[in-house]
């Protein structure tokens, strides 16, 4: 089966490149696409004392998630389309992205048993709920 639109799920860590390479090596012979989307967890601080730096922490985090995808990006000889950096749970976004851009197949990583388990989650519900195929890489 070709794949002509890959969507690569990444952490930011330095073994992502590990999941890029293989949506390269997936997506080269066939020109495809390929999306990169990860997670920027915003911090949780209810005081009102924290709300004036909550701005200023939430732009910092999204500017060191761009930072990490563009890095990430340098380290390959393929054009990436997009980049989607969002927050809440990962399955979730992935089927988001899955329904407002073309993805033949998605492409995660898991980094140990517990993450292997929030991964497997995150892959029943992106299958569930887009019908996309799925490959999990171990780390």
């Amino acid at each position: 089966m070709s794949y002509r639109n890959v969507l690569v799920a990444v952490a930011q860590a330095p073994d992502s490149i590990r999941l890029l390479e293989k949506a390269v090596a997936i997506a080269r012979p066939y020109s495809g696409t390929i999306s990169l989307i990860t997670l920027c967890n915003e911090p949780d601080l209810c005081s009102s004392f924290a709300g004036p730096m909550l701005g200023d922490l939430r732009r910092l985090l999204h500017e060191e998630a761009e930072l990490f995808l563009q890095q990430l990006i340098d380290q390959v000889d393929y054009p990436i389309e997009k980049t989607l950096i969002c927050s809440g749970e990962l399955g979730d976004c992935i089927v988001y992205a899955c329904q407002q851009n073309p993805v033949d197949l998605v492409i995660c990583g898991n980094h140990g048993e517990k993450l292997l388990k929030r991964m497997l989650n995150s892959a029943t519900l992106v299958i569930d709920k887009t019908r996309t195929d799925v490959l999990i890489v171990p780390l």
